[in-house]
């Protein structure tokens, strides 16, 4: 009997432990991920964070992959939809990258609880994940392929592992059945217990938090620190010149640049910083990443802005190894993650900063842009695997356009979203989002193409809107076939507003 007690009260405490410390405790902890990055543990932290907001005006949540996040930036539409259209609104993203039509069906019992006023959900080619059954049956067809294999696909831990972090419980109704016992175990572990679910995204943040106070954050995934008023690529790398401001940490701790081989080129490089008042020079000579301390007299005009130059630049196309990319931006040294902050930002996990990449396709020429996105995008797999999936997607898209259309899988799964939306008297809103003129036409003008519209077109009805907008943006506001640069975003984000304020009664 006594032994029966203490099973069932450690049991009990394994149980309450693993609530409190991984159910709650760590979505209290600061988030000080960038946008982008840490995908599934900022998904949950950011739902978390909404549910716990009372709602005091109009909802408007903005769910699907990074077509949502990549698309619509949330306080510029709240602005404008007040501005413009008398709509006063908080707007939310419930978005991650790669959550197709089938993983927002599973997640529709988190929805509704947070009392949504509208759910945008843009979509694109991408979403409906069709290339994966070239991928699996190289002679497959669209068509003809067994949907129950493609879904089983869809959930598997290598293809969707928020499968396990993020919906576990709901995988295990959809697809449980078929699932043999060592995997369902897996599942049943997540469903039953946190420290299982998430214990390979739990401590990611953990990472973040323990670099950004101990570390010298030079290991990481999107520049994270103060802004560049020249500009700064996502992954910190400047150009010839760049300033910033001699902050207190600057000043305290120095900061580190990586100097890749590429710059030195077997040579030393020159830095030179100044402020007009104060000059200075320190000379790269090794690569790696490179402590730098500035003198003393920059730190008495805190206010006034350092000028720094590097002596030459290099190119990524030329490098190899990691370095290797295939873009023209002259590249000067990196930045740690969180340069000149003493505390790095919080709560940044879908707030989106322009880049210099950003920045390639202003007023390109419409002739110049298309050679540059062939090279950018689809020349060199062999030398960049991770191009991988824009390959699969322009072979997917040559090919559909000879298939007939079929309602199934994510389609099926779009469809059950909108009646759900419509049984609840829910407004939702269904974008055939932008795509690239360029990747359009590879298969716009088939009869595929047309029927998939019109399949779209017939899921509105009751509280269930569609609108086709795949049109709507020129090449230059893309930065490969379906995500939007940050200036793409800001030309689209008035035609967002502009539907979605139609959408509320006047």
């Amino acid at each position: 009997m006594k032994q029966w007690i203490f099973i069932t009260a450690l049991f009990l405490s394994l149980l309450s432990f693993d609530f409190f410390i991984f159910r709650k405790l760590q979505f209290l902890v600061p988030n000080e991920s960038p946008w982008n990055t840490n995908h599934f543990f900022n998904f949950l932290y950011e739902y978390e964070r909404i549910r716990s907001i009372p709602k005091t005006k109009k909802r408007i949540l903005v769910v699907g992959s990074s077509i949502a996040y990549f698309s619509i930036d949330a306080q510029k539409l709240a602005t404008e939809l007040k501005s413009k259209y008398g709509i006063d609104a908080e707007v939310f993203y419930l978005a991650y990258a790669g959550n197709s039509p089938l993983y927002v069906y599973l997640l529709l019992d988190w929805l509704f609880p947070l009392e949504p006023d509208l759910v945008v959900y843009p979509i694109n080619f991408i979403d409906y994940r069709l290339h994966r059954t070239y991928v699996i049956f190289p002679d497959g067809r669209n068509d003809t392929v067994d949907e129950n294999l493609m879904i089983k696909d869809a959930l598997t831990f290598a293809e969707a592992p928020q499968s396990l972090w993020i919906f576990p419980g709901e995988t295990l109704a959809e697809v449980g059945e078929q699932m043999d016992l060592e995997t369902e175990s897996k599942y049943t572990m997540a469903k039953l217990f946190a420290f299982y679910r998430f214990k390979d995204i739990f401590f990611q943040n953990l990472q973040n938090l323990y670099q950004h106070r101990f570390g010298r954050n030079t290991s990481y995934h999107a520049y994270a620190g103060v802004p560049i008023p020249e500009g700064i690529s996502g992954m910190g790398w400047t150009g010839k010149r760049f300033q910033f401001l001699p902050t207190d940490k600057i000043k305290k701790q120095g900061f580190w640049v990586e100097v890749t081989p590429f710059l030195l080129n077997g040579r030393t490089c020159a830095l030179s910083f100044t402020n007009g008042i104060h000059s200075q020079t320190v000379v790269l000579s090794k690569p790696g990443w490179v402590k730098l301390r500035l003198d003393s007299e920059f730190f008495q005009t805190p206010k006034v802005f350092v000028h720094s130059e590097l002596e030459r630049t290099w190119y990524a196309y030329e490098a190899d190894g990691a370095y290797l990319d295939y873009h023209w931006d002259p590249m000067g040294v990196r930045l740690e993650q969180t340069f000149g902050l003493l505390e790095a930002n919080q709560g940044m996990q879908y707030t989106r900063d322009l880049r210099t990449e950003d920045l390639r396709y202003q007023r390109m020429p419409d002739a110049e842009y298309q050679k540059y996105f062939y090279y950018r995008l689809l020349e060199g797999l062999e030398k960049r695997p991770g191009i991988g999936y824009l390959v699969a997607l322009k072979h997917a898209k040559e090919r559909i356009r000879n298939e007939s259309f079929r309602p199934s899988f994510h389609f099926r799964y779009a469809k059950q979203i909108a009646d759900r939306f419509r049984a609840k008297n829910v407004p939702f809103l269904l974008i055939n989002n932008p795509e690239n003129p360029i990747s359009l036409g590879w298969y716009e003008d088939s009869q595929w193409y047309k029927d998939h519209l019109a399949y779209l077109s017939s899921l509105a009805g009751g509280s269930v809107h569609f609108l086709d907008l795949h049109r709507d943006l020129p090449m230059q506001g893309f930065s490969d076939y379906h995500h939007f640069t940050y200036l793409g975003m800001e030309e689209m984000n008035p035609i967002y507003a502009r539907e979605i304020g139609n959408l509320f009664p006047k």
